[in-house]
């Protein structure tokens, strides 16, 4: 059952936007009054004919957009929107003319709010969507007099049972606008550069009354069919398995590792062609050939790549093995890719991610990325899910690094991979740092792959010192 069905009451309607259903735990007070703000294009207009487009009868009061306008942006995604009663204020208050309209008396005000009040529209409505209410502040020079013309118009509007969304320009600073405080919850639409210069769209629950909500923001994008938000939370409810150690497949590797015990979390780091790759596939590979089901993520490496991998390497055709091919996308879209796998396929045993850099990269920053990381892995455990995460080591190769992102802490296991040099020939070499659950070899071995057979994992290394430091100054004894 879904996490969020218990938030599904006669109070809550939904906000008509997939994915932020569960950011609000069950979607909008019925009744309430919400802002939505943001720059121009962030997607207000989208935002407010989707919630319309969820319920029974709904009203657009725009004084922003003529009716053409707004028209024209529900055709391009294909919404039919002549059910939505349209309210033009643009026309009626000539918003667009050269000499604008000023409101400098409590009587003009008045009226104004009753022009509104009055709408025979209104009767018997659901949700009501007001678009531009800013250019409203524009024309009534004083801001309390402002203040009482929009609380007016909530207040009736909450009155009457109606659902009530207001579109603002972000001209003030976050949460400071007059219409934030009369508010029962504010949104933001934000726009963002990733590092590699990628443009990603992000919503922040500022505000939320009358209920726990996941504030902060989440990602989401504009999509043919709308905008779908991608929240980064916790979905899954965990559940009680069998702690039991699963192996390898590979005798030598497990008594490496000491085996992996189910919902364990395996990191396997290293610099580029150490094997990393070739580590994870013989640990899918064991967990494909009992019959279980393995998703592996993969970024550098196509999906045709891999199971040639499998038959060159391993002489193995997979039967189970999942291997998504992951483009460019956002976080919070490749968080929710995991978890929609997950629902489909609940007897997943394994989820495999190379590189784990791929998704360092997607994140605003690293820190982010972190606290994703960690999130899903909760996840992962609570379900028994064994986790295993390659990560890429790009320090200079004369340095020596764990990870080199600070994830060896959240490691169950941490397998590195080092190339060593004897006799002027480079050799991979692994090695296990860390077993948190119990005794793990302390040795170094050199690792081959032998066509057709798999891996070849050789005999501990005894007779060299240093060799988890600089790779010039490894000697042999």
């Amino acid at each position: 059952m879904d996490m969020y069905a218990k938030y599904a009451k006669e109070t809550k309607v939904s906000t008509g936007i997939p994915g932020f259903d569960e950011v609000l735990k069950g979607g909008l007070e019925k009744g309430w009054s919400y802002l939505i703000k943001g720059e121009p294009g962030t997607g207000k207009t989208i935002f407010g004919l989707q919630f319309l487009l969820a319920g029974g009868k709904s009203v657009y009061i725009s004084f922003d957009e003529v009716f053409d306008e707004v028209k024209l942006q529900a055709d391009s995604f294909g919404w039919d929107i002549n059910r939505i009663h349209f309210v033009d204020k643009v026309k009626e208050m000539d918003i667009l003319e050269w000499e604008p309209l000023f409101y400098e008396s409590q009587s003009e005000i008045a009226e104004l709010v009753k022009s509104i009040t009055k709408l025979k529209e209104l009767e018997n409505v659901e949700r009501v969507f007001i678009d531009g209410i800013g250019v409203l502040k524009d024309a009534i020079k004083s801001e309390a007099l402002y203040r009482r013309m929009f609380s007016s118009i909530i207040n009736f509007l909450n009155s009457i049972g109606a659902t009530t969304v207001v579109s603002a320009e972000m001209t003030d600073p976050v949460g400071k606008d007059i219409i934030s405080y009369l508010s029962s919850g504010e949104f933001i639409l934000k726009r963002k550069k990733r590092n590699d210069g990628k443009a990603l769209r992000s919503i922040e629950v500022l505000k939320y009354r009358g209920g726990d909500v996941h504030l902060g923001e989440h990602y989401f994008t504009i999509t043919s069919k709308g905008i779908i938000v991608y929240p980064i939370i916790l979905v899954f409810t965990p559940k009680k398995y069998e702690k039991r150690l699963i192996s390898t497949g590979n005798a030598e590797l497990d008594k490496m590792l000491g085996g992996i015990l189910k919902g364990s979390k395996v990191y396997i780091a290293g610099k580029t062609g150490v094997g990393k790759t070739s580590l994870c596939l013989q640990i899918l590979k064991e967990n494909d050939e009992k019959g279980n089901t393995g998703v592996l993520y993969t970024f550098d490496e196509s999906g045709e790549a891999i199971l040639r991998k499998y038959r060159e390497v391993f002489g193995y055709k997979p039967k189970k093995l999942v291997v998504r091919e992951v483009e460019d996308v956002s976080l919070g879209e490749f968080y929710n890719m995991v978890i929609e796998d997950i629902k489909l396929k609940p007897e997943i045993e394994i989820v495999a991610i190379d590189p784990l850099n791929a998704v360092d990269e997607m994140a605003i920053s690293t820190a982010e990325f972190l606290s994703m990381l960690s999130l899903l892995k909760k996840q992962l455990e609570g379900l028994g899910i064994t986790f295993v995460g390659i990560y890429e080591i790009t320090q200079a190769v004369d340095e020596f690094h764990f990870t080199g992102a600070g994830m060896s802490r959240f490691a169950d296991y941490l397998i590195l991979g080092r190339h060593m040099e004897v006799g002027g020939e480079f050799l991979k070499t692994i090695a296990v740092i860390k077993n948190r659950f119990g005794n793990h070899e302390r040795t170094t071995r050199i690792l081959d792959m032998e066509s057709g057979k798999g891996l070849k994992i050789g005999e501990p290394l005894k007779g060299y010192t240093r060799m988890m430091g600089d790779i010039r100054r490894w000697s042999e004894q």
